[in-house]
């Protein structure tokens, strides 16, 4: 990377770093580290703080990822035909989130910040990352299961719509690092299914 690219890389970070689901509990008089899950994110801002805070949440999460790309997107900076450089921008964003240096490295789970970034760089894949989200979770009435549809549909789109390798890429690292934060979400959903089959198993047969 250059020189230029480093500097937007860090800017990247520290400015998604930033837990601004903590700052804005703790302007409630709550520590969201504390509290529901324990989760910095939307999700769980919502859940402890209300509908209308954890959409600020979420708001700002996608803004602080989808700002240091759009400004290394600009022609004084990177400019929008630097791929690896706004690729590695767009991963320290999410990283800034997920492994935050203000909160010794312990944050998110990063789908905002994943949602901002490639909003920056892709509109129409993050659009319909956003779709993939709404239906999978009307659906399911599970958070985590259409954040971890909605990153897998960023990537399998950028792949199948032939988008710039580093982007793939990108996708595929973000949403590897996704899953990985998901897997007590994955096994708590796994868990259930057996449950309810279990249940199932259970009921009487009609005469």
């Amino acid at each position: 990377m250059t020189h230029s690219a480093w500097f937007w890389t860090a800017i990247a970070y520290f400015i998604a770093a930033i837990p601004t689901g903590v700052v804005v509990a703790r302007l409630r008089g709550v520590d969201l580290r504390q509290a529901g899950s324990g989760n910095i994110g939307a999700t769980n801002a919502g859940r402890v703080l209300g509908a209308k805070l954890g959409v600020l949440v979420l708001v700002l999460d996608v803004i602080k990822a989808a700002t240091p790309v759009w400004l290394a997107m600009r022609p004084e900076a990177l400019g929008p035909h630097d791929t690896v450089g706004l690729a590695c921008v767009g991963f320290a964003a999410v990283c800034g989130h997920i492994f935050p240096i203000y909160l010794g490295f312990k944050g998110g789970k990063g789908v905002a910040c994943a949602l901002g970034v490639f909003l920056a760089l892709d509109p129409a894949v993050a659009a319909l990352a956003v779709i993939m989200y709404g239906q999978s979770v009307w659906l399911t009435r599970v958070s985590a299961f259409g954040s971890l549809t909605a990153v897998t549909a960023i990537t399998l789109s950028l792949v199948i719509g032939g988008r710039p390798v580093p982007y793939q890429l990108l996708a595929l690292a973000t949403a590897v690092i996704i899953w990985l934060r998901h897997v007590s979400n994955v096994r708590g959903m796994l868990a259930e299914a057996r449950e309810r089959k279990r249940a199932k198993a259970r009921e009487p047969e009609p005469e």
